[in-house]
């Protein structure tokens, strides 16, 4: 017979204890997330297919960032741009019927309402998304475009002395559509190298590439300066010229606008393949978190049968240890 002292016998209980407590953290844990603990000897030590879903998962989690992103950036332009929009629809109608005012008063009060248009467009397109400006290309840790009075000041200048209404948009269209002209050197303050694209999986992207240098707002732009200046008193154009100055600025504002709707349905349609994208890796990571569940998922039935097993093994070394504890040769010889 071979036995083993106190000592000893009291260590290979503290062993079989520390064991069996380990085991049921264990089997907690594959309990609660469903994914069994040591994989490599759930899967035969093949980890292969794993590793693939598993950085599958994670290029997934990265698109699903993106086109969240992607989507906020795209609203805020459409929102900007709408806004812009529905600001010349109101504006350009009162402009073309400038012919049919007799009042200087009216007259000067439209252009004061167009400078007020001015400024609130320039606002617009310095619109950000989380603190980053949207139409300023790759600077996007600055505005886009500088402010009203920077503009009409820097125009100012450029129209003193001019008499005749092809004489202004001479000067303007050369201020405003100039390379390296006024409008690049003065107005606008973004990059002249848009974004990259977004990738939104595997196989789409989305550009977001729209920038305030664009000619459709140089053109909105160009018309709302054109009002905006038409009742200036330090040019102190004359009133037939006023008339002439308003009624064109409408006209333009009128052309510009096809070109924005144009603009708006080209983001209208990103935005919907954004939406498509984004349903599409959806369901794509759904897949493969269940493929990956099949892999090394555990059977919760068979994990709660081995948890309770190990509470009650637990419980009677618990027991033995106790009852072991209180024996002595005086109540063993009673």
């Amino acid at each position: 017979m071979q036995t083993i002292g106190d000592m000893a016998q009291s260590f290979l209980m503290r062993h079989h204890q520390t064991k069996l407590r380990e085991q049921i953290g264990l089997l907690g844990v594959e309990l609660s997330t469903g994914i069994v603990n040591d994989k490599a000897a759930h899967l035969g030590g093949d980890l292969t297919v794993l590793a693939t879903l598993d950085r599958s998962l994670l290029a997934l989690e990265g698109y699903r960032v993106a086109t969240a992103e992607a989507s906020y950036v795209s609203d805020v332009m459409q929102n900007s741009l709408g806004q812009v929009q529905e600001r010349i629809e109101e504006l350009s109608p009162r402009l073309m019927n400038a012919e049919l005012i007799v009042s200087e008063t009216l007259r000067a009060a439209m252009g004061r309402d167009a400078e007020t248009a001015l400024g609130a467009t320039l606002r617009n397109l310095n619109a950000t998304a989380a603190g980053r400006t949207v139409f300023g290309g790759v600077a996007t840790d600055r505005t886009a475009i500088t402010d009203s009075d920077t503009i009409l000041a820097a125009l100012r200048v450029e129209l003193a002395g001019e008499t005749t209404l092809s004489g202004i948009e001479a000067k303007l269209d050369a201020w405003f559509d100039t390379p390296g002209g006024g409008f690049e050197t003065t107005a606008y303050t973004g990059s002249t190298t848009s974004v990259d694209n977004t990738r939104l999986s595997a196989t789409d992207s989305a550009k977001l590439d729209i920038r305030a240098d664009n000619t459709v707002f140089r053109d909105m732009l160009k018309a709302l300066s054109l009002a905006a200046l038409s009742s200036d008193s330090a040019l102190g154009f004359p009133q037939d010229l006023t008339k002439e100055m308003l009624l064109s600025a409408g006209a333009q504002m009128v052309n510009a606008q096809t070109s924005l709707t144009d603009l708006r349905a080209g983001i209208g349609n990103l935005q919907a393949r954004i939406e498509e994208t984004e349903t599409r890796n959806s369901s794509e990571k759904t897949a493969t978190e269940l493929a990956r569940l099949k892999l090394v998922g555990t059977d919760q039935f068979e994990t709660a049968v081995k948890l309770q097993d190990a509470q009650v093994q637990l419980e009677a070394l618990y027991s033995v240890t106790a009852r072991a504890a209180r024996m002595s040769f005086v109540e063993f010889m009673r």
